[in-house]
């Protein structure tokens, strides 16, 4: 089970924050292609320094609201596939992060101690320490 849901992870994780994202933030789905930022920047910009896209105030509130599923998971394992889904289903309708390290960001600033319970679920210290 550890090795199916990390191997989840492991796919879903380039596509959750962009890794080697292209020039469209692999936002491209066929036809015409739209740059990330112009797609995303009524929904986003969480006003941290940096441009970090993540509005901080929904996605404490996704990390709020996902928390206790991921607490009943009864594992890291459990946890890490539910919040590759749930985080790949809540960035389809919000701005995408950069990298992980954008989450990290914006909970620390919003909602640290949120942050701190559901990376802790995971087995790790932080958004870019547990997606990689």
């Amino acid at each position: 089970m550890r090795v199916a849901a990390a191997g989840l992870l492991t796919c879903l994780t380039p596509l959750l924050v962009g890794c080697g994202g292209g020039s469209d933030g692999g936002a491209s789905t066929g036809g015409s292609a739209k740059p990330a930022a112009s797609a995303s920047a009524p929904k986003g910009a969480s006003g941290g320094s940096g441009g970090n896209p993540v509005d901080a105030q929904a996605f404490c509130a996704f990390l709020t609201k996902i928390e206790p599923k991921l607490k009943a998971d009864g594992s890291k394992v459990g946890a890490e596939a539910d919040l590759a889904i749930e985080l790949a289903g809540w960035i389809a309708t919000h701005s995408k992060p950069r990298t992980a390290a954008d989450l990290d960001d914006a909970a620390s600033s919003a909602c640290p101690q949120t942050r701190k319970d559901v990376v802790k679920l995971m087995g790790g210290t932080s958004f870019a320490d547990t997606l990689g």
